[in-house]
């Protein structure tokens, strides 16, 4: 169980998140909409221990931090002057080149061990990201806009095999994100978010599926219900 409960965080005594409270159980995958500047991104530092200046407390079994965690961000984060093997092991614990050559075979990728970074395209280096999060079977995965950067058919490949990955390992995840067409696709939950300072105006419990057909019809009654969700207003 992951326990979140952020009483405020502020930035120069404005106030950017007020009474976000949230439990995730083990293997859940939740998103987090809302807009621009609510502090989504704050929120996963929060829970990352990446910023420790608020009011309140995150707890991973009880814990006060998250042992095994890994961070998926906008941008890849790859070190130009290694190799896409050598990024991957730069992360990994037990420095396995076998468990590393079986991914990159899962995405693709076996005939790009070697190569370096300036070699790959976009999608391409975000399914190193993806080898270099999963690589140690984290507990926790947060993803930050992850796909946002990719165009429409390298992303939606990304999801397929993001969510093929979370499925074998069954981290909890939280996926912050502007699209709800992808949250609709992955999420067990989905978390609305207010303007700031942000709490939860809406949770949305979700069957995840793939299938266009339906996850419109899903986007589509929620927008029907609550026309401004996508702005922070309910109504």
């Amino acid at each position: 169980m992951l326990e979140i409960n952020v009483k405020n965080k502020a930035y120069d005594k404005h106030l950017i998140i007020n009474n976000f409270d949230l439990d995730i159980k083990e293997s859940e995958f939740i998103s987090i909409i809302g807009p621009s500047g609510c502090g989504k991104s704050t929120l996963l530092k929060i829970i990352a221990s990446l910023d420790k200046d608020y009011t309140g407390n995150v707890l991973y079994k009880n814990q006060k931090s998250i042992k095994n965690l890994a961070f998926i961000f906008q941008d890849s984060r790859l070190l130009p002057w290694l190799s896409v093997k050598e990024n991957i092991l730069l992360v990994s614990q037990n420095k396995d080149e076998k468990i590393i050559e079986h991914l990159l075979i899962q995405v693709g990728l076996q005939d790009y061990i070697n190569a370096y970074i300036k070699e790959l395209s976009g999608g391409m280096k975000k399914k190193v990201a993806l080898i270099r999060a999963f690589i140690n079977k984290p507990d926790v995965l947060l993803l930050d806009e992850a796909f946002v950067s990719l165009d429409y058919p390298s992303a939606k490949q990304l999801r397929v095999l993001f969510y093929d990955f979370f499925k074998e390992y069954s981290p909890i995840v939280i996926f912050v994100t502007h699209d709800l067409n992808e949250a609709l696709c992955m999420s067990n939950r989905i978390l609305f978010l207010s303007s700031k300072p942000s709490n939860i105006i809406y949770e949305y419990e979700n069957i995840p599926s793939f299938d266009e057909k339906i996850f419109a019809l899903k986007k589509e009654k929620i927008l029907d219900n609550y026309p401004n969700i996508l702005s922070g207003e309910l109504y």
